[in-house]
């Protein structure tokens, strides 16, 4: 079990009040929930990431060579699995439910990316309706958070555990990787 993760909670009320309300996500992504839950922190950090993914991008660069596009995306999918870990015990299973498309850990991280770019977009962009369309969207996906916590609540809703996608797979598959690597320099030396 992670360090981060506490006993599995008894009952389905513990879980239900596990979850942040959308002010307190918001406010986690921020930096300005300072209580010592793990989601919290994860949901900081997530909120770092994505605002550090948005500085890499629009300066390669600028960032320090260990701080890459590449390095943010894989740092982005480690709290994402911590989060999906964490909510296999506290996040709500109905099993009669309908199906949601994204684990617990890609809805708070797309929470904390709309939240960072909506953020930029304001800070760095002198366009008012640019700015305004950045905090209507940022405003529906809270509202659809909302939503989605309240269905995890009654029970009407189930979300998967999560994959980490194809490129985790690639990487960890050392034979692949490494035939693709030796079929590579073949092809390069024939050329």
């Amino acid at each position: 079990m992670d360090a981060g993760m506490a006993a599995a909670p008894e009952d389905p009320e513990t879980a239900a009040g596990s979850l942040l309300s959308p002010d307190q996500l918001l406010a986690a992504i921020a930096g300005r929930l300072a209580e010592p839950l793990p989601l919290i922190a994860w949901a900081r950090e997530l909120g770092d990431l994505h605002a550090a993914l948005i500085s890499a991008v629009s300066n390669p660069r600028r960032p320090p060579p260990e701080v890459t596009e590449t390095a943010l995306h894989a740092d982005i999918a480690k709290v994402i699995d911590k989060i999906n870990s964490w909510a296999v015990f506290y996040v709500r299973h109905s099993r009669c439910a309908r199906r949601h498309t994204h684990s617990f850990g890609e809805v708070i991280s797309h929470v904390a990316k709309t939240y960072a770019e909506a953020w930029w977009t304001v800070l760095h962009t002198d366009c008012e309706e640019l700015r305004h369309s950045a905090w209507v969207h940022l405003g529906e996906v809270r509202e659809g958070y909302a939503q989605l916590i309240g269905d995890i609540r009654d029970g009407r809703v189930q979300l998967p555990l999560g994959w980490r996608g194809i490129r985790h797979t690639r990487q960890n598959d050392s034979s692949f990787t490494k035939q693709e690597t030796d079929g590579a320099e073949e092809h390069q030396g024939k050329q």
